[in-house]
């Protein structure tokens, strides 16, 4: 998973799928990352590189807004696929922070 911070936000960018196998390193990841920059308020997760989500994959995003919240900060979710966006449509995910399909930024 590559990264970078920006003044106060870190952005993601996971590869492949996001599921049981890679969910709860990712969140290792980036909770580590999180821990070392206390400036940090905004998540952004870029999903252009996602190709599948699972319900751990969800859990882990749900996992990671909760982490932000207790930092009072916010989450964002950019960039997914239409197959991932409607994954996180139906899961009820836009209730809860930002998510752009891929085709919303052109």
């Amino acid at each position: 998973m590559e990264w970078e911070v920006t003044r106060d936000t870190l952005t993601v960018y996971p590869n492949g799928d996001l599921d049981m196998a890679t969910a709860g390193v990712m969140k290792e990841e980036i909770e580590t990352i999180l821990y070392s920059r206390l400036g940090v308020k905004t998540l952004v997760v870029n999903l252009n590189r996602i190709r599948f989500i699972d319900s751990s994959g969800l859990g882990m995003l749900i996992g990671c807004y909760k982490y932000m919240q207790g930092r009072s900060g916010g989450m964002m979710l950019v960039e997914a696929s239409k197959n991932v966006y409607r994954i996180l449509e139906f899961s009820g995910m836009k209730k809860l922070m930002p998510v752009l399909c891929e085709e919303q930024r052109r």
